[in-house]
């Protein structure tokens, strides 16, 4: 008998496939890069303000909604930098069933930082409005720096969740061949 080699050619990638992973790429970038400086922003959230003498201070460690929500935001970073790099790097051996796990890693991703958002959300609004009925009384009015620097960091959080958002949509379209 005689062995006959395969004449097999790995397929080259078309235009679409390369705009899609440069895509993805920058993608994973932005989340990455907005998903630290959240958690950077709010891990650095204090501020220290005296009335009547008194001292009171404002920190993210106060409130386990914030230490939701800045955990949420660093372990976020901490898997999309690692799913960035397994992306680089193995750009040339993307297939249909590694992009569904990708699919499942934004989603998680996402889930999680959307749950800490939800959490950061409402007791930010309480911290800026108050709420009459329950007689918690808002504290941005006194605590200007702490509250903004908040609000920057569910900024950024927010445009990580939309960097996920279409992670998700664009992994699950490319692993759907599975």
């Amino acid at each position: 008998m005689e062995i006959k080699e395969a004449n097999v050619r790995a397929k080259a990638p078309n235009k679409t496939d390369k705009f899609v992973l440069a895509t993805q790429i920058c993608l994973r970038i932005a989340a990455t890069a907005t998903a630290m400086a959240a958690t950077w922003v709010i891990f650095t959230a204090n501020q220290t303000v005296e009335v009547l003498g008194m001292s009171f201070d404002a920190r993210y460690s106060y409130s386990p909604a914030f230490k939701f929500f800045a955990y949420a935001n660093a372990i976020a970073f901490g898997f999309s930098l690692m799913s960035l790099f397994f992306m680089f790097f193995a750009r040339h051996a993307l297939t249909a069933t590694i992009y569904f796990f990708f699919f499942l890693h934004d989603l998680m991703m996402m889930s999680l930082v959307l749950s800490g958002l939800a959490a950061g959300t409402a007791i930010g609004m309480v911290a800026r409005d108050g709420n009459g009925h329950t007689g918690w009384i808002k504290i941005c009015d006194r605590f200007e720096k702490f509250c903004d620097k908040v609000t920057v960091s569910m900024a950024l959080s927010y445009v990580a969740v939309v960097c996920l958002l279409v992670l998700t949509v664009m992994s699950a379209g490319k692993s759907r061949q599975i």
